[in-house]
């Protein structure tokens, strides 16, 4: 694969991880304050939502290194 193919995937995975950690943090931290651990306009709920969505971004971007040895061909 060429360099400028996989740096392009990289920014392209990159910018999927940041989209679906901010869509998961504001679904999650709504279910938090359904159930009342949070309250909107509160500083628990920035927290929340900032400290799901850096967590989902971490281990989504993680997540093709802790995984690349399950995808690379054997040559058995």
């Amino acid at each position: 694969m060429s360099t400028l193919k996989l740096l392009g995937l990289g920014i392209a995975w990159v910018l999927t991880a940041i989209a679906i950690a901010v869509v998961f943090a504001i679904v999650l931290t709504e279910l938090l304050g359904a159930i009342g651990v949070v309250e909107s306009g509160r500083s628990s709920y920035s927290w929340a939502i900032n400290g799901i969505a850096l967590f989902v971004f971490v281990v989504l971007v993680a997540l093709p290194f802790l995984l690349r040895d399950r995808f690379e061909a054997t040559d058995d």
